[in-house]
């Protein structure tokens, strides 16, 4: 509906064209009327009409005098005057005024109703235009976040020169100042701590609540802005004449980023960690600042307590690129998980990350590859045993895993975890195989135990290594090889005094001793009394 006042000395008047009209059919309310423009003034400001019927000609102020000053209460009312005078240089001093049209007294309904149905199209489209601004700025609005990151990013880059950007600080409410820069990249050490937040909202907002801590911190001393460039890994930029102090002054960096840690596991439990590039006197110089943060939190994995990764460290004595492999703790390793030794497995694979960091530690990058190739080699040996399991088997997920290590202590305790799952898997397959595999061995043993056999002999005759066949009958039968080979060799024996003549000596002979004395001693052990007792009984 659209709002319509009255305004008339003549209360005739004011009636008479209340009455002429059903208004509503024409999406037209009557707002009020008023009797000079006085009164139409304080009803102006009161209801905010769209349209305005006026007489020129009234006690007070003419129609002329109320245009000006009601268009500067409700600038988009339509104004529409009503006179008896047929002037056209009148007509022309109100349309200069501001009215909107001019009608002649007496008015027909029919002309009165079409000028004010082009004066509803009219505010109409104002409104439109109207909306459409304001939707342009409240959009414009939103997109400056978006806008800003942009830019910022395009800026480290290096696709977008800062003296670019400095043309659009106005609306993009960048604060870069001109006498300093450093680039500072924040990243949460876990970000997989995030994961609990179900939505994706909420991990956004605890990202956004981190950026707005870190800003916080800084403003009072320095300009700065902040963008997230990954997930969980915000870069920030910070300028203003303070950095001059602060390239003498370190211990200041150190406290506000001290603060912005603290702030962030108080509120959140979250830890991070920070790769600082090199301060420089210019702002132009943010890209090569930018380039070196990234370099330096590439390396926080070797990061003490305090997380902070200053790229000056890294630069001049960057660690060694081409760390030598511990092939032999490697070859290590595998035979304890090939004898299903997961307490020696866990060893090795502590032993194994502790060599390739100790000394002089590869970069972070190597150190992956290590670890990529070490667990290659395991996976590769679990195929050949034709065992299978998605979960620890997928390689571009183990990758992946990999990482996300923060520290090296991390990268160790999910090698070692890592390594712990691989023996319960083959400790779980040879007792799934061991039935059969001690089933063989005891058959070789019985078909071969006048021969001086060994271990060895033993595992290679059903093609398994002596750990791995000795870790077999452990767990099938609670005994060594070595004691299952003697007990076969008494039952021969004892079979042997109780059915035979045969002397003792050539008994320990026939039961695969060499030595009949050890035989003896063995016999005593096993049975409870000598050979020679044992005859007699």
């Amino acid at each position: 509906m659209y709002k319509l006042i009255v305004v008339d000395d003549s209360e005739r008047v004011r009636k008479g064209l209340k009455a002429s009209v059903d208004w509503s059919e024409h999406q037209i309310e009557i707002a009020g009327e008023a009797e000079d423009g006085e009164a139409a003034l304080a009803l102006i400001d009161r209801v905010r009409p769209d349209l305005i019927l006026t007489d020129v000609v009234m006690p007070h102020m003419t129609g002329l005098e109320l245009i000006d000053r009601a268009l500067a209460i409700v600038p988009l009312a339509k104004v529409i005057l009503l006179s008896g005078y047929d002037q056209f240089d009148y007509v022309q001093s109100a349309i200069r005024s501001g009215a909107f049209d001019y009608l002649l007294k007496p008015t027909k309904v029919d002309e009165l109703l079409a000028v004010l149905n082009k004066a509803k199209q009219s505010v109409e489209r104002q409104r439109g235009q109207l909306n459409g601004v304001v939707e342009l700025k409240q959009q414009l609005h939103e997109s400056i976040p978006m806008l800003k990151e942009r830019y910022l990013g395009q800026l480290l880059e290096g696709r977008m020169p800062l003296s670019e950007i400095r043309g659009k600080y106005g609306y993009l409410q960048l604060s870069i100042g001109g006498n300093g820069c450093i680039c500072l990249i924040l990243e949460l050490d876990e970000v997989e701590a995030l994961t609990p937040f179900e939505r994706h909202d909420d991990r956004q907002l605890v990202l956004f609540a981190c950026k707005n801590i870190a800003l916080e911190l800084f403003k009072d001393k320095f300009q700065a802005e902040m963008i997230e460039i990954a997930d969980g890994q915000m870069v920030m930029i910070v300028s203003g004449s303070g950095l001059q102090d602060m390239k003498h002054d370190q211990e200041r960096l150190y406290a506000l980023l001290g603060k912005v840690k603290a702030y962030i596991w108080n509120y959140y439990k979250l830890r991070v960690s920070f790769g600082i590039g090199n301060l420089y006197e210019s702002a132009d110089q943010i890209t090569q600042s930018y380039e070196e943060a990234v370099q330096a939190i590439k390396y926080r994995l070797y990061a003490k307590d305090e997380g902070f990764i200053f790229y000056r460290d890294i630069s001049g004595a960057r660690m060694q690129e081409a760390a030598e492999y511990p092939f032999e703790l490697e070859k290590k390793l595998c035979l304890a998980l090939k004898a299903g030794d997961k307490e020696a497995a866990s060893a090795c694979a502590t032993e194994f990350m502790q060599a390739i960091v100790s000394g002089s530690p590869p970069g972070p990058e190597q150190l992956r590859n290590m670890c990529c190739q070490l667990v290659y080699t395991m996976l590769r040996m679990l195929v050949e045993w034709n065992i299978s399991d998605g979960r620890v088997m997928d390689f571009a997920a183990l990758d992946g895993q990999m990482r996300k290590w923060t520290t090296t202590g991390q990268a160790e305790r999910w090698l070692v975890h890592y390594v712990e799952e691989l023996s319960d898997m083959v400790s779980l397959r040879m007792q799934q195989r061991g039935a059969s595999i001690v089933q063989k061995a005891i058959a070789y043993m019985e078909q071969h135990y006048a021969r001086d056999l060994s271990l060895q002999e033993v595992a290679e005759a059903v093609h398994l290594t002596p750990n791995y066949l000795a870790n077999v009958f452990k767990l099938r039968t609670g005994e060594t090889v070595l004691n299952v080979l003697s007990g076969i060799r008494m039952e021969i024996a004892k079979q042997l005094l109780r059915q035979t003549d045969m002397k003792i000596y050539e008994i320990a002979r026939e039961a695969g001793f060499t030595d009949p004395k050890y035989f003896g001693q063995v016999f005593k052990k096993i049975v409870g009394v000598t050979p020679l007792d044992y005859k007699r009984q």
